[in-house]
């Protein structure tokens, strides 16, 4: 049988245009959630990015590996990682971003902490991509005051953010050098065996939601039988492997519907809809509106 040509892996560069004389944004998050949070596109950035999770909990898959977060989690991506996070089923997830550039934002730095830190940055120097307050209540507290700061914008507020940012740089290196891998974490064991066995399964998801897919060719990917997937998703996502591929079809319909003026014919074809009907159905289904008129309503109250 010959091969369908498949379509282009939905993997996206999100530059960001730091600022340089103080390099260093807040992104508040999408303005729009669902029961399915999931932010289905696998991108990367040129800076690092920090997240702190106010609300919810998911995994995170930074460079082929699943992490679990949950409220009070801060995720530390290097710069040029692939990564997406997604929710647990029926949880809403909250996020704040932090895209910085530590090097430009203390330009003070000696030659040693700038290679360091180089290293750390760009992914040479392996240090957790996610901490719980139990773990790095330094490095939590340091985000959170950084997030605030920024929020805020008070008199000096700049000066608070490098100062901030001295000692967030301090404490990376430290976690750094003490050589604390996620691997090595308490608890990771059997679980986070698990998580791994399964990350090839929804990196491929998230990537190739667009194509068709079956549960054989998930299970195949990750080295395990069809059964054993459903089972394992079923126990960490809380859903089957189709039923998650659904949902982020779902969400990836949601960002064309709300953030571009694709028609609604269009956004099923690219989220992977076999037909307009299968689209608005489904979409029906989990939202309980069509997508023309969901469309209508969150652009009506974005406009308020």
């Amino acid at each position: 049988m010959q091969n369908q040509p498949s379509q282009a892996r939905e993997v996206k560069f999100c530059r960001l245009n730091l600022a340089p004389e103080f390099p260093v944004e807040l992104m508040q998050g999408d303005k729009w959630y669902s029961p399915y949070q999931a932010i289905t596109m696998v991108h990367f950035h040129n800076c690092l990015q920090v997240g702190y999770c106010y609300e919810g909990q998911g995994y995170s898959l930074i460079d082929g590996v699943l992490y679990p977060y949950c409220t009070e989690t801060v995720s530390l991506i290097p710069a040029k990682a692939l990564h997406f996070c997604t929710s647990q089923r029926n949880v809403v997830s909250r996020w704040k971003w932090l895209y910085l550039d530590p090097i430009g934002l203390l330009p003070r730095m000696s030659h040693g902490q700038e290679q360091a830190l180089m290293a750390v940055l760009y992914g040479k120097t392996p240090v957790p991509c996610t901490v719980t307050w139990g773990e790095a209540p330094q490095m939590v507290e340091i985000v959170r005051c950084m997030i605030r700061e920024l929020e805020e914008r008070g008199k000096g507020y700049k000066d608070a953010v490098r100062g901030l940012e001295q000692a967030f740089v301090a404490v990376l290196l430290r976690m750094a050098r003490a050589g604390m891998q996620q691997e090595e974490r308490p608890g990771a064991g059997a679980r986070g065996n698990n998580l791994q066995i399964i990350a090839p399964a929804i990196e491929h998801i998230s990537m190739c939601y667009m194509e068709p897919l079956t549960v054989p060719q998930l299970a195949q990917l990750c080295h395990i039988s069809p059964t054993h997937l459903r089972r394992m998703f079923q126990k960490i996502m809380e859903c089957s492997p189709l039923d998650y591929l659904q949902l982020t079809r779902m969400e990836a319909a949601c960002a064309l519907l709300m953030h571009t003026d694709t028609s609604v014919l269009e956004v099923g074809s690219r989220a992977g809809f076999a037909t307009p009907t299968s689209f608005t159905r489904q979409f029906k289904k989990t939202f309980g509106m069509t997508p023309g008129k969901w469309r209508a309503r969150m652009m009506g109250a974005e406009s308020e």
